[in-house]
């Protein structure tokens, strides 16, 4: 982006406003701070100052609220940060794209995955991405999967995994990765887990640790069960993280409802035992946004993500889940 941005002539998209000025504000934007922005972009904060009521005068509008701890942003600059982080990214894209002539994969690829979900695929896929294409540059963003899909139709990030169901949607093209069975976990120890399998009724009155948004993912997949057979069930606590959650488990304050991989340590050390629940399972799905055509980079990265998860299924690294034997219709 560099070679664009820091071209003696910037492109100008209309009236006065060009990307120099596109990329000031969204720098302010990230620090909302002139001095620490100026800092970065290595240039005076008058002449920050002074990009920034340009592209106000622009616009018409004021974008940045100036106070005595820094700088905000007005609800027409929250729009415009939306819309030049699109803007900024696809100028990118173009620059990578030309350089994908030469069909070497390389440039900036934005993978979206769930929380648990990052710790166990990052660091394999990792190695072989860091193997096989040297310049191809990863950003790892990790939020649930209704924040995803919106980065996707957004084109603020590549490629996700999402965990399903997947809502329909133009601009958004997913396929079955694979699927997992939820499990509940709980101390290895505790004997009203049982040893083999668990069905949901099981579950009523017994003090839960859930994970998760509402609604969505794992949650979503063990409400729809629940409400099959009326069971209500007993939440204690809700967290974000599962690794929150295996904390509370050993300090003896529940069980919770999981699938099994990020845990796998745990298990193996036999402290923590996951039981998996019948006919409770999720599904997760490889999607890219149709924004724009994906980049050779994204396309093997996308290549790479689908190996890995089979080589970690089949090494029994990814306890628990099945690989799609045919991928679904786009969702």
């Amino acid at each position: 982006m560099d070679v664009v941005l820091h071209a003696k002539k910037e492109l100008s998209l209309g009236g006065g406003m060009d990307l120099r000025q596109l990329r000031y504000f969204k720098i302010l934007a990230a620090h909302q701070h002139f001095g620490r922005a100026a800092a970065v972009l290595h240039i005076a904060q008058p002449a920050l100052s002074r990009q920034i009521q340009l592209l106000e005068s622009e616009l018409g509008v004021q974008l940045v609220e100036r106070h005595s701890r820094g700088a905000s942003l007005t609800r027409e600059g929250e729009l415009l940060l939306d819309r030049a982080t699109f803007l900024l990214r696809y100028v990118e894209q173009i620059r990578v794209d030309i350089l994908d002539v030469s069909g070497k994969p390389r440039g900036p690829v934005a993978l979206g995955l769930p929380p648990a979900l990052a710790s166990v695929l990052v660091p394999p896929l990792m190695r072989v991405l860091t193997e096989r294409y040297p310049e191809v540059r990863l950003r790892v963003i990790e939020n649930f999967s209704p924040a995803l899909s919106a980065a996707l139709e957004q084109g603020a990030i590549d490629v996700a995994v999402l965990s399903g169901p997947v809502s329909a949607t133009p601009l958004i093209h997913a396929e079955l990765l694979l699927t997992e069975r939820l499990c509940v976990i709980g101390l290895a120890s505790d004997s009203r887990l049982p040893r083999d399998s668990i069905s949901v009724s099981e579950l009523r009155g017994m003090p839960l640790i859930l994970t998760s948004l509402q609604s969505s993912g794992i949650r979503l997949a063990l409400e729809r069960a629940t409400s099959k057979v009326d069971v209500e069930l007993n939440v204690v606590v809700e967290v974000e993280s599962v690794g929150v959650a295996t904390q509370l488990i050993e300090d003896g304050v529940g069980w919770t409802v999981h699938f099994a991989a990020p845990i796998r340590a745990e298990i193996e050390r036999g402290a923590l035992r996951a039981v998996p629940i019948r006919g409770v399972s999720l599904d997760r799905y490889l999607a890219h946004s149709v924004v724009r055509p994906p980049s050779s980079a994204t396309v093997s990265l996308m290549t790479l993500l689908t190996g890995t998860a089979q080589s970690l299924i089949l090494d029994n690294r990814w306890p628990m889940a099945k690989m799609a034997s045919v991928a679904s219709d786009s969702v």
